[in-house]
């Protein structure tokens, strides 16, 4: 008790350690980096192999197979999938999210030295890297209306060195481009009059063009540098190289070869708004500002648009426009509720005193950013923002007990020094017990398991930092003000209450017939409980518990899907037409669309792209109304089909709502199973939409079969046969070389004239035999097949996934079921196959399970801190009844508002409540207790009427700055009084309203009980206590006279 007094008596030692306190906060919110979601480190680790030529099956059993075969033995890790593809293995292994991601980044690193002796020697690259969320783009940036490709690719490669020179850029990468070319388009017929080979070209190429360290010579008089130049330069050089001497006449490669810079045959096209364009994607580095960034970048821009007039430059995703609105959005909210909370604090005790409370919110919101901007490092996301959120109700909590009761002292007698030490003094152990009794609800969500853990962990720090600050507040500053600025006693000063209000009466009444007839009391509040509750099941039947929040999307995925070999050139054909049917819906504004073929999962993909909506704010209709319009409009598509879904917000944002996993060694039994499953989901199942699988598409493949026999006999070998093939298809890579006017290296490339680039050529281009030219076509036999562009594997095992997202007013848990049913009825299940059900239907599941084991586990905790402080096992249960009462408020609001339950919001405010319930019973029963020890001859029932009496301000203020912090968002609206704007159901405001809607019901119905169940709790326990102890006495006094 001794800080209270050297706090009081060292004032001015204790405001300098304040203003610390304030500067250092507002120096840290000046500077913490501001993000939309907090920067957390995923336990994956990526391994990435090219192959280049050689197809998915190969990829799978030569690399992928020996890769997994050693990983599925590594240490803490959870799942081993990979992809393959044409020249290239991805694999991700992902590990528990505990494990230390830099020991699993050097087990990694180890097992694929261990391997790589395993793996085809002509592999090129074999890369380990460790997947962050931060990867992920902030800001994309497109150009269109360029003259040509190159002056495109130009202004493109000058905009990236431009932006790469901004503070906190860590890449830009650039889409829409083919890689550059220095192609050698080689003359078939100059090449067969030379007598020139192929090889003979390759090997020219590779002997002159490396780096020759030619070493020094030291004279005796000084040491000079021998330099060979051996690199090629410049074009010339490639085209000026000998390639064969034919008695006087040496024949070069420009003899036998058109030689030009060029771009690489197209992969992929990218489209906005009906035009192609080039797509600049900006990532950020760790720990710098994202708004700070964007607006650097945006500066920047409009400088590089005045240089060049006719471009169109134009925004795309902007992650760091979500940021800043939740930022902005959500502070002027904040404030708001600051500035009620204010205004009902100074109402209900006079200015000085609401003033010295209200410091408290400054102060804990200020000294919070100090400590999680200079101590923990964080960013300013929006769980920061929740955190505080929640933690204004509850922050001034301790100061209107300190300052409510030295009111009593002062209007005693005490002097302000006097009544505000021993308010501190007296309130010391009740706040501290009410502070710790909050901080053990939420402790166990520190212990939240996987990713979604991870990303939660960020809310409970800042609740407890929040409430720590505005315990060192209550306890040692608000004392300390309070003794030099509070009130002073004067004769005409009325009571600090009025004895004769009419809440008070009224109390006085209820509180009356609740101490005289507590059984009455209480069996009327349970049969009420027990009403609500079954009243909220059935209120919220049909509405299935959603993961997060579904919000108003604000970008939506496009996936455009066909079969065959659809070229990039046919995929831009699809997107042009698709453009014409979506670019008029009403609230799209911007469609970004990129054609790829790509084998990246699997799959039936040839385009994917996001429609961007226009600011909600602005529309008289919501983001699903703009989702609906476009899956209306684009409905009857004729060839290809499109997939039309939000996109998912928090640490799910790539996980889809239903997941389903087929897992076999068969892949013709994954195939058939998958087609079979996605055909009863897209015809039987209404609440799934967006229904999409995995299963990869099967292109017509050329296999082409040498006869090795025929081949040595003619004096030929296999990398002639295959090079001649090359050469009419991608071209031999001879090497590359680094212009001057580039900062990457580009492909150097042989191949023939584009009319001449198919495999019917193979009749026309000969090689040299012993007995003279051959056409390769003598060689080899041409076989056309299906091959799949790609292969999946999961833990070893080939798998396809389904995958789809809820339809709005559907109980997905009943749609999964019914999925399940049908499997067993049509015995669809195999026992060559494993069937894993997964997706954000199952990591809400998980979530679920986990907040209720969290719930009981912070039951337990406040259970022992009450234990604790009053030494007594009964009076910590009356207060926990309360707790478990609570939630009939929650189930109470929901059905209200009808409101869809969500798993996080409404599972961490349950969590929470409690912690914010049991405040007021402990303030209540420590004064019950302090009251009955020094008034021990009045009876309990008028003990307890005073002590309910003497607290109903405190209990019902905090109560009431608790709802009214939240009212607003509990409401669905955003009241911004810094931008002095109003607006009903935004974003931001349906991510948080299910979570004021649980606290403010929730806190709301059981301060009802702490007013009326407590006391009549209490009143049947001394009542039991004086019934025993009365028994204990006759006995005593029995047995005595017996004795005499």
């Amino acid at each position: 008790m001794g800080i209270v007094t050297t706090a009081v008596s060292k004032f001015r030692t204790t405001l300098l350690i304040m203003l610390f306190c304030v500067v250092a906060g507002v120096l840290g919110r000046a500077n913490m980096p501001i993000a939309s979601n907090p920067n957390i480190t995923l336990p994956f680790v990526n391994v990435s192999v090219f192959l280049e030529g050689a197809s998915p099956e190969d990829m799978a059993r030569l690399v992928s197979k020996p890769l997994e075969n050693r990983f599925l033995r590594l240490e803490g890790k959870d799942e081993v999938y990979s992809i393959n593809g044409n020249s290239f293995t991805y694999v991700r292994i992902r590990y528990d999210v505990d494990y230390d991601i830099d020991q699993a980044l050097i087990d990694v690193e180890r097992a694929v030295s261990e391997v790589r002796n395993q793996l085809p020697p002509e592999v090129d690259y074999v890369g380990v890297q460790e997947f962050a969320d931060n990867d992920q783009p902030i800001l994309t940036y497109s150009l269109y209306g360029f003259s040509n490709l190159r002056s495109g690719f130009f202004i493109a490669k000058t905009i990236e060195d431009r932006l790469e020179k901004i503070p906190g850029i860590l890449d830009i990468s650039i889409d829409g481009v083919p890689e550059e070319l220095l192609e050698v388009e080689v003359i078939k017929s100059k090449l067969e009059s030379t007598s020139v080979s192929l090889q003979e070209i390759a090997n020219a190429v590779r002997y002159n063009n490396v780096l020759i360290p030619a070493g020094f010579q030291d004279t005796g008089s000084g040491s000079f540098a021998v330099e060979i130049p051996s690199v090629f330069e410049t074009r010339d050089d490639v085209y000026n190289l000998p390639i064969k001497s034919s008695g006087n006449k040496i024949v070069k490669l420009g003899d036998v070869a058109e030689i030009k810079r060029t771009f690489k045959d197209p992969t992929s096209f990218s489209r906005v708004n009906g035009f192609d364009a080039i797509t600049l994607s900006i990532v950020k580095r760790t720990g710098f500002n994202e708004l700070q960034i964007s607006d650097a970048v945006k500066k920047e821009i409009e400088l590089i648009k005045s240089e060049y007039p006719t471009l169109n430059i134009e925004p795309g995703m902007d992650f760091t426009k979500l940021a800043g609105d939740q930022v902005s959005e959500l502070s002027g909210n904040i404030l708001t509720a600051v500035v009620l909370v204010m205004v009902i604090v100074v109402a209900a005790l006079g200015l000085r005193n609401g003033i010295i409370v209200g410091i408290a919110i400054p102060f804990s919101f200020l000294a919070t950013f100090g400590v999680l901007h200079f101590i923990l490092g964080y960013e300013f996301n929006f769980l920061v923002m929740f955190g505080m959120l929640l933690g204004l109700g509850m922050l001034i909590d301790g100061g209107i007990v300190i300052v409510e009761y030295a009111d009593k002292l002062i209007d005693a007698g005490q002097s302000r020094q006097d009544a505000y030490q021993n308010a501190a003094k007296r309130m010391f152990t009740p706040v501290v017990a009410s502070v710790l009794t909050t901080c053990a609800a939420f402790t166990p969500l520190m212990i939240w398991p996987g990713v979604p853990g991870k990303f939660m962990r960020f809310l409970p720090i800042t609740v407890f930092t929040v409430l720590i600050a505005s315990l060192a507040y209550a306890l040692i500053f608000a004392p300390v003000i309070g003794s030099l600025f509070g009130r002073k006693k004067k004769n005409s000063d009325l009571k600090n209450e009025n004895e004769k209000g009419l809440i008070k009466r009224g109390y006085s009444k209820a509180i009356s017939f609740a101490t005289k007839n507590p059984l009455e009391t209480i069996a009327y509040t349970v049969l009420v409980v027990f009403l609500i509750i079954p009243l909220g099941v059935v209120g919220n039947y049909g509405k299935s518990f959603v993961y997060f929040p579904n919000i108003d999307p604000w970008i939506i995925n496009v996936n455009v899907q066909a079969r065959g070999n659809v070229s990039p050139l046919e995929g831009r054909d699809m997107v042009m037409d698709l453009e014409e049917k979506l670019i008029d819906v009403r609230g799209v504004e911007d469609l970004l669309m990129t054609a790829k073929t790509t084998e990246w999962g699997g799959g039936d993909g040839v385009a994917r792209g996001y429609i961007l909506v226009e600011d909600l704010k602005t529309l008289d209709y919501t983001g699903w109304d703009v989702l609906n319009m476009a899956r209306e409009a684009v409905k009857d598509t004729a060839g290809y089909k499109i997939n039309i879904r939000e996109l998912q917000e928090g640490p799910g944002q790539w996980t889809d709502p239903v997941e389903i996993k087929l897992l076999s060694e068969d892949r013709g039994l994954i195939d058939k199973k998958t087609a079979q499953l996605r055909d009863f989901i897209e015809n039987n199942i209404d609440g799934l939409t967006g229904i999409a699988d995995t299963t990869p598409k099967y292109k017509i493949e050329w296999k082409l079969d040498v006869d090795k026999e025929r081949a040595f006999q003619a004096g030929i070998n296999l990398f002639e046969i295959g090079s001649a093939v090359q050469m009419v298809t991608t071209g031999i890579k001879l090497g590359e070389y680094r212009p001057d006017d580039s900062q990457e290296e580009i492909d150097i490339r042989a191949r023939f004239p584009a009319e001449q680039r198919n495999l019917s050529s193979l009749d026309l281009i000969t090689v040299n035999t012993r007995n003279g030219p051959v056409p390769v076509s003598s060689f080899v036999d041409v076989e056309a097949r299906p091959n799949a562009t790609s292969l999946n594997k999961l833990d070893g095992k080939f798998f396809h996934e389904i995958s789809g997202i809820n339809v709005p007013g559907y109980n997905l848990y009943e749609e999964i079921e019914e999925i399940k049913k049908w499997m067993r009825d049509t015995n669809f299940n195999d026992p060559r196959m494993e069937v894993r059900f997964g997706g954000l239907t199952q990591e809400g599941d998980e979530a679920e399970s986990f907040l209720t084991y969290a719930f009981l586990g912070a039951i337990f905790l406040m259970f022992l801190i009450l234990v604790t402080q009053f030494n007594s096992l009964v009076q910590p249960f009356i207060i926990l009844i309360s707790v478990a009462f609570s939630t009939a408020g929650v189930f109470l609001g929901l059905t209200i508002a009808q409101a869809e339950p969500s798993t996080v919001m409404t599972g961490t405010a349950i969590v929470g409540l409690a912690g914010i319930v049991v405040n007021n019973n402990i303030v209540l029963i420590d004064t019950y207790n302090r009251l009955k020890l020094e008034n021990p001859k009045v009876s309990a029932e008028d003990l307890i009427q005073r002590t309910c009496l003497d607290r109903l301000r405190p209990v019902l203020l905090t109560s009431i700055t608790t709802i009214f912090g939240l009212i607003f968002l509990a409401n669905g609206y955003s009241v911004d009084l810094y931008n002095q704007t109003v607006y009903e159901g935004t974003s931001t405001v349906k991510w948080y309203q299910n979570f004021g809607i649980s606290i403010c019901w929730g806190l709301g119905f059981s301060t009802i009980l702490t007013l009326l169940v407590t006391p009549s709790f209490l009143m049947v326990f001394e009542k039991m206590s004086l019934m025993n102890s009365n028994i204990f006495g006759s006995a005593i006094n029995f047995f005595r006279s017996n004795k005499a």
